[in-house]
């Protein structure tokens, strides 16, 4: 069935209905909306418009076997072990999903992330594009309500698709007063800095160094 729907995906259709089962797309929740950056498209140029869901199960995790294809292992972990994994090199986490562990971090109990998701869902969200800025010493991720962040930024790459500066990441954070931007120095050294109010009733990241446990100066705050 795999090879069958990934060659026509109107055969998930048949599979449903010859397992006599629907999808419980009921439990899915809107969680964020992330664009690729332009200048950071993959393979012939191609840039995703990725949209997050939260689902909350009541039980055990189910039996899952990857295709070797896009998804080549399989792997269930708390958000604090991913970004453990993350900080020993273990495996790499790119920035979308690294902003989001942080902020799945910020519950202690399934059942309090399932009821703020649940509600939350219903304000909606809005979709962020970062913008790159190009330091001497590594590059800025900044996002909408960063003080840096475009007024109109550049969705299609027809303008100068990524900001450079000569200064280094530190001098770019000094005197910034509206801070939302995820600071990257090498693969692995990854930090969130975001001091303004979260729309749409969303909740900003906890923790905000890549050293798990451990604050940076420029702490998330609601």
């Amino acid at each position: 069935w795999r090879r069958r729907v990934q060659r026509q995906p109107a055969s998930f259709f048949e599979l449903c209905c010859h397992l006599r089962c629907v999808p419980n797309i009921w439990a899915l929740h809107e969680w964020s909306n992330w664009l690729t950056p332009v200048g950071r498209a993959g393979r012939g140029g191609r840039r995703y418009d990725t949209a997050f869901y939260l689902c909350c199960l009541g039980q055990g995790p189910p039996e899952a076997s990857h295709d070797q294809v896009e998804v080549t292992a399989c792997q269930w972990s708390s958000p604090l072990e991913a970004l453990e994994l993350f900080k020993s090199q273990d495996i790499w986490i790119a920035p979308p999903q690294f902003y989001e562990l942080y902020r799945l971090y910020n519950f202690s109990s399934l059942h309090d992330l399932h009821r703020f998701g649940s509600e939350r869902a219903l304000e909606g969200c809005e979709r962020w594009m970062p913008v790159i800025l190009v330091a001497s010493d590594g590059h800025i991720q900044l996002l909408p309500g960063d003080e840096l962040y475009p007024d109109d930024p550049d969705l299609t790459g027809e303008r100068k698709p990524v900001l450079t500066s000569n200064k280094k990441i530190e001098d770019l954070m000094k005197g910034a007063s509206k801070l939302h931007r995820i600071v990257t120095h090498d693969l692995h050294n990854v930090t969130i800095c975001v001091n303004i109010q979260a729309k749409y009733k969303h909740i900003n990241p906890l923790v905000v160094d890549s050293k798990v446990g451990n604050n940076a100066d420029c702490n998330s705050k609601l």
